[in-house]
């Protein structure tokens, strides 16, 4: 059977002809493959190891894409098709699922997209009891990390045999989104939580989890982008000074609030009244209680304005403006009041920059650089005040963490680095923050457990375990350590700088479900959550604590 020519030419230009340059998939796949063994093997944390192999795979798709496309000799239709379908199938799949990280840029879990959030499904909530024996006690944990500077409680010593003395659960139930941790003042305990379109404040019974208050601000934080990595909701932690509770939520919203009830004594949208753009994962900082600044107390949000507006002061009873200093845009940490350099002053982690300033007017005494763009490599951890007017500052990112010398020169304050991260890149702390125990820091460098000299710098030792720790919070309770897991992890460590040393580990939280929260612990009981459920536990005491003896009164009190 003869063909006629126009057959001929079109059976010729879709046969398949010799492929060119064949030599360059195999380079091209084994260059990207060498890099990410190079980079997986090396020294890197883990969240530059998973970027990098994400990077890597996207690389190598595309490099082997262009190649398809231009050099295979394949027809045009095979080799645009070949080329294209790849990009194709990755972007349907993406657009059907939402991948949940860790802070590590690892994924965890999955959900599809047309589902709604789980803080969706949660039901809405409008209670408004009044508590009637609200009270302070020693054991209180009133604010973002507790008492003191990093998250310490003294005086108690915890029995570290679980498998003999277990943490005893009094109750675990659903919570709405959000990383804020729990205060705790007396029975009571107060976070923030998101529940649809919901911002709300929550006070909590601690013995029993019944909710008995809540307050609601009709925002949603939901970052965007590579935003939407951070999840949604609330950050900060509430403040409970006396009888009232500070908040912060994740658009700005700072609300002072009757701790009894709930309900609003003033409240501020710091970011609109400031004419401030929110930062990438939504504001995080805490609020600052300064007692008797010229005969009143100030509340101090980091609000992160321009033109003398990135610290403002607000009177605690009335709400109204007192003062405002510095320059620079938010970080996520919180501000803190300090004594040093003979003066009391907020120090406040920013973006690119620490400051101090004088708390009667919020001027700045001085400032250092600290590199972290809010909106790439985030600054979280908090500076920690030291005897001898020294400063220690630390975050991720590979960068590590830095001494600081307070110096005055007359009426000046400068900061002198005692050494810095460029010599020594250790203590690595990304979402979490370090504590001081005997002339040494803990922490976590990287994800992993790390104990470091303070004078020095000089790395004790640095701990990898499997499930990891990653980026989860620490809470010094008398000589152990507890952690709390990115995974959902309990663990007791020894606040030792011979050796880590592990005493105990418990499951909390499925490890599918990312814990960034911290706990709070008051005598005898802890409080933990994450963005999908909070739990309170019950924990075993020395018999020698002097908690220890008061146990039964404390629970036949709160029965």
């Amino acid at each position: 059977m003869s063909t006629s020519a126009e057959e001929s030419q079109f059976l010729e230009s879709n046969e398949p002809t010799r492929p060119r340059r064949v030599w360059f998939p195999f380079v091209w796949t084994g260059l990207i493959l060498g890099v990410c063994l190079l980079l997986q093997f090396g020294d890197a944390d883990q969240d530059a190891k998973n970027f990098a192999l994400l990077l890597g795979s996207l690389l190598l798709m595309l490099g082997l894409s262009i190649w398809f496309i231009r050099s295979s000799g394949y027809s045009r239709r095979v080799r645009w098709t070949g080329g294209l379908l790849p990009w194709a199938v990755m972007f349907s799949f993406l657009s059907m699922v939402k991948l949940v990280n860790n802070g590590d840029v690892g994924f965890v879990d999955w959900q599809w997209r047309w589902t709604s959030a789980l803080d969706e499904r949660l039901e809405q909530l409008d209670v408004a009891n009044a508590i009637g024996d609200w009270s302070k006690t020693p054991e209180d944990y009133p604010r973002f990390l507790g008492n003191g500077y990093w998250a310490e409680v003294e005086g108690v010593e915890l029995v570290t045999d679980w498998k003999i003395s277990p943490p005893k659960e009094l109750w675990r139930q659903k919570i709405g989104a959000g990383w804020s941790g729990f205060s705790i003042v007396g029975h009571y305990a107060i976070t923030q939580e998101q529940r649809g379109p919901e911002e709300l404040v929550t006070c909590y019974e601690v013995r029993s989890g019944e909710i008995v208050w809540t307050h609601s601000d009709s925002v949603r934080w939901d970052p965007m982008g590579a935003g939407s990595m951070g999840g949604i909701g609330p950050r900060a932690t509430p403040t409970i000074f006396d009888q009232r509770v500070v908040t912060q939520g994740a658009t700005g919203i700072v609300n002072c609030l009757d701790a009894l009830t709930g309900k609003v004594i003033w409240s501020h949208d710091t970011l609109v009244e400031n004419q401030v753009g929110n930062v990438m994962w939504g504001k995080a900082g805490s609020p600052l209680v300064v007692e008797n600044v010229e005969g009143r107390n100030l509340v101090v949000i980091s609000v992160g304005g321009k033109d003398g507006r990135s610290l403002v002061a607000y009177d605690l009873e009335t709400g109204s403006e007192v003062w405002a200093g510095g320059d620079y845009r938010s970080s996520y940490a919180s501000p803190i009041v300090v004594n040093m350099a003979g003066q009391r002053q907020i120090l406040s982690v920013n973006e690119f920059f620490v400051t101090g300033h004088r708390v009667t007017d919020g001027s700045v005494l001085w400032e250092t650089p600290w590199d972290g763009n809010s909106d790439t490599d985030a600054t979280c951890s908090q500076p920690i005040p030291l005897s001898g007017d020294r400063i220690f500052l630390s975050k991720g990112y590979g960068v590590g963490a830095s001494l600081l010398q307070l110096q005055t020169d007359g009426n000046s304050i400068h900061a002198r680095p005692l050494w810095q991260p460029e010599i020594k890149r250790v203590m690595k702390t990304k979402m979490s923050n370090a504590l001081v125990r005997d002339g040494h820091i803990y922490g976590l460098d990287g994800g992993l457990m790390e104990c470091i000299e303070i004078g020095t710098g000089r790395k004790r030792w640095k701990k990898r375990r499997s499930p990891a720790v990653g980026h989860g919070q620490i809470l010094l309770i008398g000589k152990v350590i507890l952690v709390l897991t990115e995974s959902g992890e309990l663990l007791l460590t020894e606040a030792s700088p011979e050796k880590y040393r592990e005493l105990a580990a418990m499951r909390v939280f499925p490890d599918e479900q990312v814990t960034w929260n911290t706990p709070a612990f008051s005598s005898p009981y802890l409080l933990v959550r994450n963005a999908e459920q909070a739990v309170c536990y019950e924990l075993v005491l020395e018999e020698n604590s002097p908690e220890a003896s008061d146990l039964g009164a404390i629970s036949a009190n709160t029965n």
